[in-house]
């Protein structure tokens, strides 16, 4: 949910017609293109599962001390307690419920991807043994915790999100506490570009919350879900969440994009490292009227950004938010996957034409109905497993046209053979598998499911 690094860049917007080049600016050319990882992990205790609280000897701000300390972070200190690490272009945030999240610099390839989760999973097993008796879960939901046992993060923006969003959902404080996910980014070369990547994004992402579905145990049994963390977001604020129906055809536009989110209700605006809730005002009545005295700036519209949550949104780049946290050796696999569809026009070209008789319904339908059913829900009466299937070799494809290479000489291609194997030809998703092992060879015992989760 994004850790808001102060700008001495005040630029004053005088009106809505001075944010329409806002995105373009962005705008790379193919040479140039990257891909960005932003990592969840859940803190528990090793012992029982529970998440760690924020404060305390072993709290997670412990935890943030202890990074700073070994590996040389930068803190991030708001109202004197540590609420994240900076070093280089890095950042370690916080979410709401303790989550650790490594948002890493945006680099070439996945091959580099995976060399920067690595590097984060070293530093956190290594603090985790000074401290002791905690670890690290690469997952998507708390397994054991309730909502009302996890200690909110004193982080003065989430205070306000807290009481906004509880208002328009009733899970809002569990998806902000809980929930856990793997979001990728990708560079846009022109509006056309972004577009078409935002359309194929959106109408593809259930098909790949299914494929990498990972939350279907929770408050200490299987929950029913195949990704609870999806069904949750339902009922947290279906204004900022969720699919964009307008956004599912190509050739929509920064115009409409702007436009939805210069109508969405404002939360807050900073000044002076002060948090301001605005109530009941959007974007562009802000820019009309103002705020008690306060005019609407570059960086407000930056947070503005931070607090809409679509499957995929624009910020300085394309984001895809679709996955559940995943299993270590798993979540290369989403970078690689996106990678494949969105970097090639060829596979996205063919990726659309695998849905061309889909209908919107269809879309809202099978987002609906892979929260419970993962790669067993259908659209039209057919499977979606044989489509995910068919996507996975396209991104293949797609990776393999514009390769890049390890010391080994493998190409990215190699980050989706887990996928391939463990998941789409068994057609037991990660989730099914964990309730699988739970009912089984776990025995349901607190200690396994730890195990088999840890980093």
């Amino acid at each position: 949910m994004s850790t808001f690094l102060k700008s001495e860049h005040q630029k004053q917007i005088k009106s809505a017609d001075a944010l329409r080049q806002y995105f373009h600016h962005f705008a790379k050319p193919a040479a140039e293109r990257l891909v960005g990882i932003e990592c969840e992990l859940l803190a528990v205790n090793d012992k029982t599962g529970e998440a760690l609280p924020y404060s305390g000897e072993r709290g997670v701000e412990a935890v943030l001390n202890e990074l700073a300390y070994e590996f040389g972070y930068e803190k991030i200190i708001e109202n004197d307690r540590t609420i994240g690490l900076k070093k280089g272009a890095n950042l370690i945030s916080l979410e709401p419920g303790g989550q650790i999240e490594l948002s890493a610099e945006p680099v070439k390839s996945v091959h580099q991807v995976r060399a920067q989760l690595d590097e984060f999973f070293f530093q956190l097993r290594t603090v985790a043994q000074f401290i002791g008796h905690i670890e690290f879960l690469a997952y998507g939901i708390q397994p054991f915790s309730l909502n009302k046992k996890i200690e909110w993060v004193p982080k003065l923006r989430y205070g306000i999100m807290s009481k906004y969003l509880i208002k328009k959902g009733y899970l809002a404080h569990d998806m902000m506490k809980r929930t856990a996910s793997n979001q990728v980014s990708f560079d846009y070369s022109n509006e056309q570009d972004a577009f078409e990547k935002m359309c194929i994004a959106m109408r593809l992402t259930s098909i790949a919350s299914a494929m990498f579905a990972n939350s279907s145990f929770s408050k200490g049994r299987p929950s029913g879900f195949a990704t609870e963390r999806l069904h949750i977001w339902r009922y947290t604020d279906p204004a900022r969440s969720g699919l964009l129906e307008k956004l599912l055809c190509p050739q929509a536009s920064f115009d409409a994009y702007l436009n939805y989110l210069l109508d969405l209700s404002m939360m807050f605006i900073v000044r002076k490292g002060k948090w301001i809730k605005v109530p009941r005002l959007t974007f562009r009545k802000f820019i009309q009227k103002g705020f008690f005295g306060y005019h609407a700036t570059e960086e407000d519209f930056a947070l503005h950004l931070s607090t809409v949550f679509p499957e995929a949104r624009f910020k300085q780049y394309l984001e895809i938010r679709g996955a559940d946290g995943q299993r270590t050796h798993m979540i290369p696999a989403v970078a690689a996957f996106w990678k494949g569809i969105l970097y090639d026009d060829e596979a996205r070209l063919e990726a659309c034409a695998l849905l061309k008789k889909w209908t919107e319904k269809d879309y809202i339908k099978l987002h609906r109905d892979v929260a419970t059913l993962g790669l067993r829900a259908r659209v039209k009466g057919k499977p979606i497993l044989d489509i995910a299937k068919q996507l996975v070799k396209l991104s293949e494809k797609g990776l393999a046209k514009h390769p890049s290479f390890n010391a080994a000489e493998q190409d990215e291609r190699i980050f989706l053979e887990p996928l391939k194997h463990e998941v789409l030809k068994t057609g037991k998703t990660q989730a099914d598998q964990l309730v699988s092992l739970w009912n089984g060879p776990f025995r349901k015992n607190r200690k396994a499911l730890i195990s088999y989760l840890k980093i």
